[in-house]
């Protein structure tokens, strides 16, 4: 289990001069334990990531004005402000992956962080193992999301637009829009639960099959209610019906019909 030790370390919070171009793009850690900081940037520096470290909400917002993140990891006990305020503003950058690292233990925090638009959860202690293997799927579906949105006004007109309620899914341009203009503001997992679902429209949804699309890992523990979440967001923020938008297959996942 990853433990600090800081006399491994050089002692210093730091940011890789590395150029985005020479790494496997630029990670933002959100950690008030300075420990934990370094360790988690030496530990994303070894994979080749160029690290930035904040220790507080204002550190993090003077970061995120002067450079672009594939990922932010984030921990919710913040001194000088609530992460999850920091998280619910990062969800709104579609090319941000965001992780919640805590300590907390209670299970309603990482629905809550879930739900305000938050994309993983990694509760403290973890193993490095584990954190790296997020990391990287996270950054590598974010460099995807790059490339096609600099395709995304060539394509937008020829792909075809998803519909839902009132809104319409464009996947070229990973918005979600209605008739009118109006766009919803959806975290990156629930566009890519809502994308999914409307894909595979008139079959029922495995909760795990889901899971598999938007997480990217193989295997979900049944005790992870992250798709539930997700799926909870989208009828309130689309203002969609348990039975005439997103429907419950009870036992099973769900449904657009």
């Amino acid at each position: 289990m990853l433990a600090p030790h800081t006399e491994t370390l050089g002692g210093t919070d730091s940011q890789s001069d590395a150029s985005t171009s020479e790494t496997n793009g630029n990670i933002l850690v959100v950690e008030d334990d300075k420990s934990i900081r370094e360790i988690l940037s030496l530990i994303l520096e070894q994979e080749n990531f160029s690290v930035s470290t904040a220790g507080s909400v204002l550190e993090a917002d003077q970061k995120l004005a002067s450079r672009n993140f594939l990922v932010a990891l984030i921990d919710l006990r913040l001194d000088d402000g609530d992460g999850l305020e920091l998280v619910r503003k990062l969800a709104s950058r579609e090319t941000t992956a965001v992780i919640i690292i805590s300590g907390r233990s209670d299970p309603v925090d990482k629905v809550i962080g879930i739900e305000v638009g938050a994309d993983d959860y990694v509760g403290k202690p973890f193993e490095t193992r584990e954190l790296v293997a997020r990391v990287k799927r996270h950054a590598s579906r974010m460099r995807q999301l790059q490339v096609l949105g600099r395709s995304a006004n060539a394509e937008s007109d020829e792909q075809p637009k998803l519909k839902i309620g009132e809104w319409l899914l464009d996947s070229a341009r990973h918005i979600v829009e209605s008739a009118s203009g109006e766009r919803q503001n959806l975290s990156d997992a629930e566009f890519r639960t809502l994308e999914f679902m409307l894909n595979n429209r008139g079959q029922v949804m495995s909760r795990d099959s889901i899971y598999r699309y938007v997480v990217g890992a193989p295997q979900r523990d049944p005790l992870d209610r992250r798709i539930d979440v997700h799926v909870s967001s989208l009828r309130r923020k689309l203002n969609l019906g348990a039975t005439d938008g997103i429907r419950t297959v009870h036992r099973v996942g769900y449904i657009v019909d």
